[in-house]
């Protein structure tokens, strides 16, 4: 679109709204829209770019909302929307009568772009069956046959003639996502006292996303078909007194996949044999339901003591059928598997949420809050076992495996104190208590110990300084690393498995002291002028945690300003750093089966240090450069982010125990995100508001896990001769856009 069609475009539309603004008169109470044209120039082959949005050049409709009132203001009808015609556009409207019922409905949609640079050598991506063309499949396996045949003396593999092969075969393919969701809610109050509430969503998602595949070692990375459905419905009715109120409540959520199933080719093999599967078969995401009753309600007691509380009950159900063993036919006979222990797993969970608040205001200077809340997950699915089990479609583990059905009870007390000591001055102490009672994980109980204090301080209209403390303490009652092998394992685990490391702490269950801490400061020295700045930060450190994560820390500090010299013009600026660090310690380990000396040494431990930071720095201004009639902005943000990861083996190389040949630090990553955006707007009558805008975005980005990608990475990683990707990326860009655009305004 050139400057003269656009420019002939909003022409027209300004007569059209002209002649239509009286007509409008009668019937509207309040109307805006926003249309224009847009432009664009520069690099825009990025699926970042549209990562989550849809932005078309040409003519589109921002927004518009319109508005019908009676003269007695008590029916109301609404209507508005976004982003219309596009991708991520969204539509929205509500009407009733004040004070008695009111209807709302919404239609919203969100895309999603993975990546734009796959490229897959299977066909059938949206059906769940990905199948390799015959003629490739079975001129690859010949080659691989030729190469890796010992029989044939010299042959060398044929480096060139595979990587011809499956890029030559590869066909690009975007991966893209869309959610598409529809909302409606109805409200009625037949009295004041009283309110029934009905509220339903379709949400469905469709479209492609990336997906791991694997035949043992080999990996093949595939385009998932997704077909999702949800829905969701909720249903209230809700009595307010004087001094109490009750809410009594019913909800429901299902969950439905079109595609129960996954299965793919093997790109390098074309027949069925121990050792090798020519498919794969994955059971996608089962069909499940959600359903909960609720009650709530709060009370005024004597002594200024209000009472809140919520009791809940859920129960959640999936019932989705087993798929056989394996799909690899010179594995799945009967001598190898006998019958599957159920036809479908009868999965039962049961949700129990009691909930209560107490506040007291009896002194005006003290107010006190005791809270208590407890959460059980009783998983009630059956534990069943497995005779067998097939990893990877290729082998066969022959130990007995039983499926666990884990279940906890999570309980928190608390109770908080604020001292009002003087009228600007205020203090906050508080103590919380934690517990875990979990089954089936490596320990079953933890108890946490939480003791906060804030202090808000005012001594000036111009100052204001806020500040936070906490510390918790985490105790692990007792860690058994083999908790969950014992479960699993009715006859004990494989012979020649190592297990899990005693000396191994889960972050999530490890004794743990935590620190927070924050201050913000808030100085307006003088009317045309306000200055914020803050800090924070939070170390946790797992102190008895020998191997896994050992510490986690991270501090930010934030700075703002901003500056009105005169009523028409406005500066503002803004800076956050924050950084995070990580410190984590594993071990190399192998099975001791046959190994002389034993390997499984701290001759092999390694160490992980790993850091994060990220700038964001803001920047702009608004001037009415004509009061009234001519409005200019400007603005620049650019976001910075890198990370690192330090890795180094603990051992001695020179001992022939030694593993950790490859411990060694990772290449930095980093991202850079940078807009601007200048605009200037005149308003050409009291409806009317032409405005120039010009916004540019570039992104450029550092990764080595990615940065390489394509279908086939023999030629970079020699490993890799057994694998097939879909080198997905998302590559820098910049983008600049013209945008021309009519404000209406009614």
């Amino acid at each position: 679109m050139n400057t003269k069609h656009l420019a002939a475009f909003l022409t027209a539309s300004s007569l059209a709204l002209w002649n239509t603004n009286n007509v409008l008169a009668q019937f509207v109470s309040g109307a805006k829209a926003e249309l224009g044209g847009r432009q664009f120039n520069g690099t825009l082959g990025s699926s970042k770019f549209t990562e989550y949005r849809d932005l078309p050049g040409g003519l589109f409709v921002s927004t518009f909302s319109l508005d019908f009132m009676k003269t007695d203001y008590a029916n109301f009808l609404s209507l508005w929307g976004s982003n219309v015609g596009q991708r991520d556009q969204n539509f929205a409207g509500q009407m009733g009568q004040r004070g008695q019922w009111k209807l709302e409905l919404e239609w919203d949609q969100i895309p999603h772009n993975y990546t734009n640079t796959a490229k897959t050598v299977f066909s059938g991506t949206g059906s769940g069956e990905l199948v390799m063309p015959a003629l490739v499949r079975n001129r690859l396996r010949t080659i691989l046959a030729t190469d890796l045949n010992p029989a044939v003396a010299g042959v060398q593999f044929d480096t060139a003639a595979v990587t011809g092969l499956v890029l030559g075969s590869a066909r690009g393919v975007d991966v893209v996502s869309q959610r598409d969701k529809a909302k409606a809610a109805f409200s009625y109050s037949p009295i004041e006292e009283l309110d029934f509430k009905l509220q339903y969503s379709n949400e469905r998602r469709s479209g492609t996303k990336p997906f791991g595949g694997a035949f043992s070692f080999n990996a093949v990375e595939l385009i998932e078909p997704t077909a999702y459905r949800t829905q969701e419905a909720r249903a209230n009715v809700e009595y307010a007194a004087k001094d109490w109120d009750i809410q009594i409540g019913y909800s429901a959520s299902i969950f439905d996949d079109k595609v129960d199933l996954l299965v793919w080719d093997n790109p390098f093999r074309e027949i069925d044999a121990v050792g090798s599967s020519s498919r794969g078969r994955l059971d996608l995401y089962p069909n499940n339901t959600a359903q909960a009753v609720n009650f709530s309600g709060s009370a005024n007691l004597p002594f200024s003591t209000r009472l809140m509380t919520t009791l809940s009950y859920g129960w959640r159900r999936q019932d989705d059928k087993f798929i056989p063993y394996t799909i690899n036919s010179a594995l799945d006979t009967a001598a190898n598997f006998p019958k599957l222990p159920a036809a479908s797993l009868n999965g039962k969970v049961g949700t129990t949420l009691i909930n209560f608040t107490l506040t007291n205001r009896f002194f005006s200077s003290v107010w006190l809050t005791a809270r208590y809340r407890s959460f059980e997950y009783d998983n009630q699915t059956p534990s069943l076992v497995f005779p067998a089990y097939v990893s990877t479609d290729n082998s066969i583990g022959t130990v007995q495996r039983r499926n666990l059905a884990i279940e906890y009870k999570r309980t928190n007390a608390s109770i908080d104190a604020t001292l009002h000591v003087v009228t600007y001055l205020s203090l906050k102490l508080g103590y919380e208590r934690e517990d875990w009672d979990r089954k089936h994980r490596d320990a079953e109980q933890t108890e946490e110990n939480t003791y906060k204090a804030s202090v808000d301080y005012t001594p000036r209209s111009w100052l204001l300084v806020r500040s936070s403390l906490s510390f918790a303490g985490k105790n692990t009652l007792h860690y058994n690393a083999e908790e969950v092998a014992e479960g699993t394992f009715p006859l004990g685990e494989p012979p020649g498995s190592l297990g899990q490391h005693p000396q191994l702490r889960k972050f999530d269950l490890a004794t743990r002291d935590r620190t927070r801490a924050n201050i913000l400061a808030q100085i307006t020295p003088l009317e045309i002028l306000s200055l914020t700045a803050s800090f924070g930060l939070a170390d946790d450190n797992f102190k008895e945690s020998e191997y896994g994560m050992l510490r986690n820390k991270s501090n930010n500090f934030s700075f703002d300003v901003s500056f009105n010299p005169t009523f028409d013009l406005a500066f503002y600026a803004s800076y956050t750093r924050e950084n995070f660090s990580y410190a984590m310690k594993s071990r190399q380990r192998v099975p001791q089966v046959g190994t002389t000396p034993p390997n499984d040494t701290t001759n092999n431990d390694w160490r992980s240090d790993l850091k994060d930071w990220a700038n964001t720095f803001g920047i702009g201004l608004t001037w009415s450069a004509v009061p009234g009639e001519v409005d200019f902005s400007l603005d620049f943000s650019l976001s910075d982010a890198k990370g690192t990861v330090a890795t180094r083996a603990l051992g001695n190389p020179a001992d022939p125990r030694f593993l950790v040949t490859t411990a060694q630090d990772y290449p930095d990553t980093r991202s850079i995100l940078r807009q601007l955006r200048a605009s200037l707007g005149y308003r050409l009558t009291d409806h009317f508001t032409p405005r120039l805008e010009y916004r540019f975005e570039g992104y450029t980005e550092s990764y080595f896990n990615q940065d390489v990608m394509q279908p086939y990475m023999l030629p970079v990683d020699p490993a890799a001769s057994g694998a097939v990707f879909l080198g997905a990326r998302q590559p820098s860009y910049s983008a600049h856009v013209i945008y021309v655009v009519l404000s209406y305004n009614f």
